[in-house]
């Protein structure tokens, strides 16, 4: 691995808060996801462990884009994605995914793991 290395992903100040309302005014918010900075370089692997509710799907969801970030920024490729419209990332979605930590959500039973496997490349006409 080469420390000197562009990296692949970037996230600096990734930051999500979820309003909370009385009725139509906001009272508050959640602090879900806090100021979060990391790089992923070519042939690294990031893995996203933490007790329940720390804010592990909402970092996933919104690295893959499902939610739009409050603040911060995520650079694929080079590229800033943070606030890429659907059809922009219609391309990278190839590239970035997300694997639940429920198995039985991820996983389904009435399928081999070759299947599950191989349902994403063929969808994205890889294979």
């Amino acid at each position: 691995m080469n420390a000197e290395a562009e990296p692949l992903l970037s996230v600096r100040g990734l930051t999500k808060h979820f309003p909370v309302r009385q009725g139509l005014r906001a009272t508050g918010a959640v602090r879900a996801v806090d100021g979060l900075d990391f790089d992923v370089r070519p042939g690294e692997t990031l893995g996203l462990v933490g007790e329940s509710g720390c804010g592990k799907t909402t970092t996933g969801r919104m690295l893959v884009r499902l939610l739009e970030p409050t603040a911060g920024s995520i650079t694929f490729g080079g590229r800033d994605i943070t606030h890429a419209k659907r059809g922009e990332l219609r391309g990278l979605r190839q590239d970035l995914q997300i694997i639940f930590q429920d198995p039985y959500a991820s996983l389904n039973p009435r399928h081999t793991v070759g299947r599950i496997v191989a349902m994403p490349l063929q969808v994205n006409r890889i294979t």
